[in-house]
């Protein structure tokens, strides 16, 4: 099915789980206003971050450009209110494809004064997004800004994704493979962590600045900093250690939607044990991955991998005793800190994850993993990431050093891992009606 096809359709779906929304949470409002945000320059200077548009807006139309509005209101083809300012110091180029522009009502403003006289009455309008103040001087009551209840049911269904967006997350992937592939050959090829990331953006054509997220770029003991932010160069190659691991964290973007691909690479010179842990990763991923499927609690599925981690430790003899046990000791937690993924969409952790239904009740974390992000049963439609990890983190471990149950691991075993720093593999996987869809794999 052809592109604009699949937006109409995507674009018809939102016309009618929006107006559901509307109906069931603010009963009195006849329409929406969504802003895409604003532009915020750094404390005391006069320069911005790059600005990333809010994903309820990005649903309706994919601009990343702030100060734009969606207005939707329920039998009425949704209105995009384009601010279009004069100005002489940016591009203020505004491109309206067909594809998507066809699907909505454009109206261009060149000042935020013009937005007024644009809007149904302030008392029936909804109000989403961040500028709460200008909202107020438009006149929109305070109890329809931002009304958690709405935002709740918006938030809660955006875990299902259309046509047009698993295509869009399909493309995400393919285009960050090309990067994955350009970074593993220039790891292989004795470059630095600065040439990795170059290698990536190159090959993917993209500038930092549109990437979903900064690039993780982790050679040998960085891999066992969960979120690393460095490019370590050299300007002296001979002072640059040998390659050992590289654990690399970095997606793309298409029209918004974000892919999140981790892979971990290992020299024919690494530890022994280390690649016999890499191989053991690789399968348990595999295996996760075809266990999502509607219906699966994703929290059941994180406890699975703690299990097969817990077990994989005990078969690498890095740690003894009982996997369960390991697991029960938060032994396993040491080596796996945090969660096995997230909902993925337009924001790589997407949102949602924590909600038990449309009315905004939370399904808590278990307690002894506080941080898992998503802890849904799934639906069919839903996009995760499958990312379990193995690491040698050593604050982590000075602390099970000293805590009683150190005795569970083979310190000396451990210590000689250490300088590999660790593992992580994951994939975005569609949890279908026949099982997992991995849209990682399959691109």
């Amino acid at each position: 099915m052809d592109t604009q096809t699949l937006f109409e359709q995507h674009i018809a779906t939102l016309q009618d789980t929006w107006s559901q929304a509307l109906q069931h949470t603010l009963p009195g409002c006849e329409a929406i206003l969504v802003h895409s945000g604003g532009s915020h320059n750094y404390f005391a200077d006069d320069h911005a971050p790059p600005f990333k548009a809010w994903g309820h807006f990005l649903r309706w139309a994919p601009l990343d450009r702030p100060d734009q509005f969606v207005l939707f209101r329920p039998g009425h083809k949704p209105r995009l209110l384009a601010l279009v300012p004069r100005d002489f110091w940016h591009d203020q180029s505004l491109v309206t494809e067909g594809w998507w522009a066809d699907s909505l009502d454009i109206t261009f403003m060149e000042n935020l004064s013009e937005l007024a006289s644009q809007l149904p009455a302030p008392a029936t309008l909804a109000f989403l997004g961040e500028n709460q103040a200008l909202a107020a001087e438009l006149g929109i009551p305070a109890a329809q800004i931002n009304y958690p209840h709405l935002l709740s049911w918006l938030d809660y269904d955006r875990a299902v994704k259309t046509g047009y967006e698993i295509n869009r997350l399909r493309e995400a992937n393919a285009h960050a493979l090309c990067g994955h592939d350009a970074a593993e050959q220039t790891f292989r090829a004795g470059g630095d962590e600065y040439d990795i990331h170059h290698a990536y953006l190159a090959a993917c054509r993209v500038l930092d600045q549109e990437l979903p997220y900064s690039n993780i770029i982790a050679l040998n003991e960085k891999a066992a900093i969960l979120h690393y932010q460095n490019k370590r160069r050299y300007a002296d190659r001979a002072s640059q250690p040998p390659n050992r691991v590289l654990l690399i964290d970095a997606g793309c973007r298409a029209y918004g939607y974000c892919s999140d691909i981790t892979r971990t690479w290992a020299a024919p010179d690494a530890h022994p044990v280390f690649h016999e842990l890499l191989a053991g990763m690789q399968d348990l991923q595999e295996k996760l991955v075809r266990s999502v499927r509607p219906g699966v609690s994703f929290a059941d599925l994180h406890r699975q991998a703690h299990l097969a981690i817990a077990q994989l430790l005990v078969d690498c003899d890095i740690c003894h005793g009982d996997a369960q046990a390991l697991v029960d000791s938060g032994i396993s937690a040491v080596f796996f800190p945090h969660g096995l993924g997230h909902l993925l969409g337009l924001q790589v952790h997407d949102v949602g994850g924590r909600l038990a239904n449309r009315d905004g009740e939370l399904a808590p974390p278990p307690a002894a993993w506080p941080g898992l992000r998503n802890t849904r049963t799934l639906d069919a439609g839903a996009v995760v990431t499958i990312e379990p990890g193995l690491y040698f983190i050593p604050a982590l471990l000075d602390t099970a050093r000293a805590g009683p149950d150190a005795k569970s691991i083979n310190w000396t075993l451990t210590d000689e891992l250490m300088p590999f720093g660790g593992i992580r593999i994951e994939d975005n996987v569609l949890a279908t009606p026949d099982g997992a869809d991995n849209l990682t794999r399959n691109a």
